[in-house]
């Protein structure tokens, strides 16, 4: 029985991933989360791995958060996220694990002197955008790692790039969730009092959003069917202007009249257009995803997090 450990499996990606595997009879699941195992500790991630012994690892876990975060902590992100993602290789390299997964992000691309749409040949031209460079630095750290472990061993072990990702078991804390659980609980919020919807910057920059189940999918596809040592783009290539998601998601709360621009706050980068690998896939659309988000996240909203 092949057994797949899911780091991060209370995480927005994990749980949707040991949902999908739970529809398996042949798989295992091994669950992780910090309580059980705190990643950033090397002897813990070998003990923990060690007797887990899995045949397959999906690398989730990840020190993440929104643009204000980043910026106020770039030399956190990095740090924890390169000790993270090291203690896991390492670990999983010593166990001679057959398949492995690196999650990586968009945000590893250069801002400067690019062509869009982004494809991997881009990677290594430039800096990162410099708001959120700890966070992009560990992951362009984590594809190479993932590459050479992958050479070393001559195992399975693969990259995927996904585009901004949204769902379900989200994080929604203002201080660290990324912009769609953000605008959520805002919106939310502001259809149950008196306050303005508040939003960051004018509403111009540009993103591709990608729903978690689709992410899902694609990654148990991906452990079968993709045999290249670069990393597949997991985009839905569809593209939305920041004010465009703002306007669905206030319209889906009736706030429409309440949406307020703090334009003294920054845009973020302004665009991060990539090129998808992955061809014939149904992805979600960004309004039904939406919908299906806010449902369940009214539903949960004493109990999420945030």
């Amino acid at each position: 029985m092949n057994k797949v450990l899911v780091t991060g499996s209370k995480g927005m990606l994990g749980s949707s991933i040991v949902e999908h595997y739970k529809k398996q009879n042949n798989i295992s699941i091994i669950e992780h989360n910090r309580i059980l195992c705190d990643l950033t500790n090397k002897l813990n991630t070998e003990q923990f791995i060690n007797e887990s012994k899995p045949n397959t690892i999906i690398h989730c876990s990840a020190k993440v958060g929104g643009v204000y975060a980043n910026m106020m902590n770039n030399d956190l992100f990095f740090k924890e996220n390169v000790m993270m993602n090291n203690n896991v290789l390492e670990s999983a390299m010593n166990n001679n694990v057959d398949n492995f997964v690196s999650i990586l992000s968009t945000c590893i691309f250069p801002d400067e002197n690019i062509t869009y749409p982004l494809t991997f040949d881009q990677l290594d031209i430039g800096k990162p955008h410099s708001s959120n460079k700890g966070y992009s630095y560990a992951k362009r750290l984590l594809y190479y790692q993932t590459k050479m472990y992958r050479n070393f061993l001559n195992k399975n072990w693969i990259s995927i790039i996904p585009t901004n990702l949204y769902g379900i078991n989200d994080n929604f804390n203002y201080d660290n969730s990324h912009l769609i659980p953000s605008l959520i609980r805002k919106a939310y919020e502001a259809s149950l009092s008196n306050d303005k919807f508040i939003v960051w910057g004018d509403g111009t920059p540009l993103r591709q959003f990608l729903f978690i189940d689709d992410l899902s999918e694609i990654i148990i596809y991906a452990l079968d069917e993709w045999k290249k040592s670069d990393t597949m783009m997991a985009i839905n290539e569809k593209e939305y202007s920041i004010k465009e998601v703002v306007n669905i998601i206030a319209d889906r709360f009736g706030v429409t009249n309440k949406i307020e621009w703090d334009k003294n706050k920054p845009n973020g980068q302004y665009k991060k257009t990539a090129k998808s690998d992955i061809k014939d896939f149904k992805f979600k659309s960004l309004e039904e995803g939406l919908n299906v988000t806010c449902d369940w996240f009214i539903k949960n909203y004493e109990n999420i997090r945030k």
